[in-house]
């Protein structure tokens, strides 16, 4: 599969079976109101690239960990390559496993500090028999060869903490992908390396998808980065658990059609200082008035989930809007979207 045929968002709908499929999913985390994720509906189709976007604390990352069967959401079903994961044990639940990998944010807390990467990198490519046993070390050393690593049977004898931060996120790519999975989830795994390393990385595992045709769940609150990696696949906007938003990238970039994506794209860097100053106060101030009005203790509100920080808010929006389309495969979960759109509402 070359970059030029990767899957378009209007493919994934139409087109291509669905590696993974969420159908009214919510969770709750123990001790709190709101849900992390409330009664979400996503649909991520084999070889496509969906990146998976909002601000901290909305939910993505509890997503993807339901995607890979880390957490059990609390209402809904989850069906994998067609298959409901609800109640699968066994063979079927390790074939799952190995077909759905994570790449976590931080590379040193997801290798375990006590193990040698020959142990931590071969322990699951034997327990599947993937090589033969006798071909364990060299298969490791050519997927870390392939990542970028000067990899050797000498490297496999150290310890993460031996390596840079850039190396162990390598080493945690490798893991994933030496599995051969359908499906990787990855939770802002390039956010907590510089500039430079982070393109380097990307570009590696968008090298993955052009060869391998595995679906892609990229997970980010940074916009530009999510631009240059899904530019060919499509975004979805979360906020407060709920998908404000989802279309093809440069659709939803270009022409955002819910005051949330609006209010992300306009706190991405500007080079005017005064600028930057301005927005921060206008976002303080906004902030300030979401706090006072939305009452506390709350279980769950009805009404717009962003309605307390929404610009355009109405009347109206005390009644939840669903996802509407809002052309082609762009769909928005905004009553007022056309005057986002317009750029009224921004």
């Amino acid at each position: 599969m070359t970059a030029e045929t990767r899957p378009n968002g209007s493919e994934a709908v139409a087109g291509l079976d669905p590696v993974i499929e969420l159908k009214g999913v919510s969770h709750w985390y123990r001790g709190e109101g709101m849900p992390a994720v409330d009664d979400v509906d996503l649909r991520v189709g084999e070889g496509e690239i969906v990146a998976l976007v909002g601000e901290s604390g909305c939910g993505k990352s509890t997503l993807g960990r339901i995607m890979c069967g880390s957490v059990k959401p609390a209402e809904g079903e989850v069906e994998f390559r067609g298959r409901s994961l609800a109640g699968i044990s066994g063979k079927a639940l390790q074939r799952f496993r190995l077909q759905a990998q994570m790449v976590h944010q931080d590379p040193f807390a997801s290798l375990n500090p006590g193990l040698r990467l020959r142990t931590t990198l071969g322990y699951a490519v034997r327990h599947h028999k993937l090589v033969g046993r006798r071909d364990v070390d060299d298969f490791l050393v050519e997927m870390l060869r392939r990542v970028g690593l000067d990899a050797s049977r000498e490297f496999l004898d150290r310890y993460p903490h031996q390596l840079s931060g850039g190396q162990r996120q390598r080493v945690a790519i490798a893991r994933a992908f030496s599995l051969n999975p359908r499906l990787i989830v990855a939770d802002e795994a390039v956010s907590m390396l510089d500039v430079s390393m982070r393109v380097s990385l990307l570009d590696l595992m968008l090298g993955f998808h052009d060869e391998h045709g595995m679906a892609y769940v990229f997970i980010s609150h940074d916009l530009g980065v999510v631009r240059y990696f899904a530019g060919e696949g499509r975004i979805v906007v979360m906020f407060f658990g709920v998908i404000v938003e989802e279309g093809l990238t440069e659709d939803v970039i270009s022409s955002p059609s819910h005051p949330y994506t609006a209010s992300l794209l306009e706190s991405l860097p500007v080079p005017d200082p005064r600028r930057a100053r301005a927005r921060r106060e206008r976002e303080r101030l906004m902030d300030l008035e979401a706090s006072a009005s939305r009452p506390d203790g709350v279980i769950k509100e009805s009404g717009c989930v962003f309605r307390h920080r929404c610009p355009l808010a109405q009347d109206r929006c005390e009644e939840a809007p669903p996802l509407l389309t809002v052309g082609g495969t762009h769909r928005s979960a905004c009553w007022f979207h056309e005057e986002v759109t317009s750029g009224t509402g921004r």
